[in-house]
């Protein structure tokens, strides 16, 4: 038996200015809605855009999940439809597949703040998005939207997650957050933003700095953040803007603590070292020794930038231009004391760029929506430190090229045909090209055909809403799920040298995703009293790309099928209660599998599902709320087992076993007391869980 318990406590305090600027913006029409345990409001605007984009949910900051650390995987844990599997509460991840929207993971999710994409290309091919160090402290709400069904979003088929920053008001803002929690964990946040004077200019700045010992082994992190935005609103309705943000993380590399690495050893649940959990070390070697030892860790600095351009064209047309840039550097260490070896790189691991331009016009009951965008991946390779023990080897090169780059092309055209203002017919299309190009450090061999990745096609998409109330609605959508490859896809398929999998796959020419999206919904909100929603959903993907980071392959399946259905309710109950709950049912089936049936154990060779993905899912909800605002909540979440490919957390294992990881079930408790006007006191107690195997935290 397992037991993880995390508590903390913290504060929260807002202060508005002192004085008013002359003339202050109408306040739009607000609609009451209730979204989980939470009374909220939501302008004619988001309404619209609700009904423009069905299928998004709008998570507002009120129900972010209290914790540690405001991060988006925490943000999402209790949606419908979103699976979050982290090792420690914040500063450690599964990576890919941390976060899953309907079975996908990040590969096939397009991450953005304000539109601006936020996927990195990765050390040396490999998609390494830590979900748990993006920062939350100056996002106004998240858009969560599940599957794609226009054409804007490109080849994403698991959905978008979008970072709506804050927004500076004529009223100046200031927010400060502080908290502490188990395991020596502390936190800090603040946010200040202004549009002063005339409203010409405007700004916002924002930062963070979080640090604990993590509750398994070597799991120590800290994590640092400062953002700002500049924004110049000109007299020809034109408006100028730049946002840059820097992240420093530093965390300690998971060090597996089980007795035995064998599923079916009794020495597997018993840790090596008391102290901490069994659990199975860390994933992301990211090119530091595979299987850290304690001391080990990696920083990560990342700077993005971004610059903008609106534009107004009468009262009907809006142009948007944009450009940004990444760029990430990352050092990991780690001693290996039995073998007296240090290793010791730099990763430059993230130097991306891109731009994108979409015209928006309405006529009559049109509108049409135009768009362009264009984004390089690549890194710039990684070197070896002195005191690595690799440095003085003969013929060694302490200084590689990039590993690999792709460039992805989009131009996308839709129309939102509007009839009697209750039903909305979205036509769309979208044609992608994408290269993919392997680096001096990430050649593949001459003799191997497909050295470079050459895809493309064109994705029709279709829509259909009914608007029966104020924020009420139905709709069915079908598109062609087209996708392309990913650099991380193409670098593990063609370019890894002697490894067991590679070499198998290398010479098999890895093919686009290509098949059918259907997906419905339908959402009710009775006057901020009751919320509920149904959204079943059923993608066919023919050459469905597999990408199994615990085994470093990346291949073609066959055909894959993922069916399901999100089912939400939220109800406000006499004296200030109020309660939710959300179920999520889904399942897969491939057929064609040439992993399955060349690597894993002949005993079990007839798995035919997308490995990971737990079935069923629960999420319950209890919220009590006084005549002072004092609020305390209790959470439950249960979450099935799942069959996972186990590799004995052994590299190039060919003998590979499928398991199943057993269920388990989570209790949260949170409150929060208000202390006058502007400040607010929090406390939780998370994360206390029972199962057979400690795995997920």
């Amino acid at each position: 038996m397992g037991r993880s318990i995390l508590w903390g406590t913290g504060f929260a305090v807002s202060l508005m200015g002192l004085w008013l600027t002359a003339v202050l913006a109408e306040e739009p029409k607000k609609i009451p809605d209730l979204f989980q345990l939470h009374e909220i409001e939501i302008s004619e605007q988001e309404a619209r855009t609700s009904a423009q984009t069905p299928n998004m949910t709008v998570i507002k900051p009120e129900i972010l999940l209290q914790g540690i650390g405001t991060t988006l995987d925490g943000a999402l844990q209790r949606q419908p439809g979103v699976d979050v599997q982290r090792l420690q509460q914040v500063g450690g991840a599964l990576d890919d597949d941390s976060i899953k929207i309907r079975g996908f993971g990040s590969r096939r999710i397009l991450l953005t703040i304000d539109g601006r994409p936020l996927n990195t290309n990765g050390t040396a091919g490999g998609y390494f998005i830590d979900w748990t160090t993006i920062p939350l402290n100056n996002v106004d709400h998240i858009e969560l939207i599940k599957g794609v069904s226009d054409p804007r979003y490109g080849n994403y088929l698991g959905g978008v997650i979008n970072l709506v920053t804050k927004k500076p008001t004529p009223t100046p803002q200031i927010e400060v957050q502080g908290g502490l929690a188990s395991y020596d964990t502390a936190i800090t946040n603040f946010f200040h933003g202004w549009q002063p004077g005339s409203g010409i200019f405007e700004y916002t700045v924002s930062g963070g700095y979080s640090s604990s010992d993590g509750y398994l082994w070597n799991g120590n992190f800290r994590i640092k953040n400062i953002n700002t935005y500049l924004g110049l609103n000109l007299p020809w309705q034109g408006k100028l803007f730049a946002n840059v943000q820097f992240l420093s993380v530093t965390k300690g590399f998971l060090v597996n603590n089980r007795g035995a690495k064998d599923y079916d050893s009794p020495l597997y649940n018993s840790p090596v070292n008391p102290a901490y959990v069994p659990s199975d070390g860390d994933i992301m070697y990211g090119g530091m020794g595979a299987y850290p030892e304690p001391g080990s860790s990696w920083t990560k600095d990342r700077i993005i930038f971004d610059v903008g351009y609106e534009q107004q064209v009468t009262s009907q047309g809006l142009f948007k231009a944009r450009f940004w840039k990444n760029n990430g550097r990352r050092e990991a260490y780690n001693t290996r004391v039995n073998l007296n070896r240090i290793f010791h790189k730099v990763i430059f691991d993230d130097d991306s760029y891109g731009t994108d331009a979409s015209y928006r016009h309405t006529y009559q009951n049109h509108t049409f929506t135009f768009g362009v965008d264009y984004c390089k991946y690549t890194d710039r390779g990684d070197k070896i430190l002195s005191d690595d023990f690799r440095y003085n080897r003969v013929n060694f090169v302490r200084q590689n090229g990039n590993y690999v780059h792709s460039e992805i092309l989009g131009i996308y055209l839709m129309d939102d045909i509007s009839f009697q203002e209750k039903f909305i017919l979205t036509p769309g299309l979208r044609y992608s090209q994408l290269t993919a190009s392997p680096g001096p450090a990430g050649r593949a061999q001459p003799d191997l055909i497909n050295q470079n990745l050459n895809q493309s096609g064109v994705a029709p998409t279709l829509k259909f809403t009914h608007l029966f109330g104020t924020d009420s609605l139905a709709y069915v959508s079908v598109a062609r799920a087209l996708r392309l490859a990913t650099s991380p896809e193409f670098y593990w398929h063609y370019t890894q040298d002697n490894e067991p999998y590679s070499s198998f796959f290398r010479n098999i020419k890895l093919k686009e995703e290509d098949g059918l999206m259907f997906q419905g919904g339908v959402k009710y909100n009775r006057g901020g009293e009751t919320s509920v929603e149904l959204s079943p959903y059923c993608y066919i993907i023919n050459n469905f790309i597999h990408f199994d980071l615990i085994n470093f392959v990346s291949y073609n399946i066959g055909r894959a099928v993922l069916y399901g259905m999100e089912f939400q309710v939220s109800q406000k109950l006499p004296y200030g209660f109020t309660a939710f709950g959300n179920y999520t049912f889904q399942k897969s089936k491939t057929s064609g599998d040439p992993f399955v049936a060349q690597f894993v154990a002949p005993q079990d060779r007839s798995f035919n599902e997308v490995p990971g993905l737990p079935p069923h899912k629960i999420n319950l909800g209890m919220q009590y709320k006084g005549k002072f605002q004092e609020k305390i909540a209790l959470y439950m979440t249960y979450v099935s087992d799942q069959k996972v490919i186990y590799n004995n957390n052994t590299l190039y294992n060919t003998n590979l076993r499928v398991w199943n990881q057993p269920s388990y079930v989570t209790f949260d408790v949170e409150a929060s007391v208000p202390i006058k006007k502007y400040a607010e006191f929090y406390t939780f107690l998370h994360n206390t869980k029972r199962s057979k195997v400690s795995t997920v935290h």
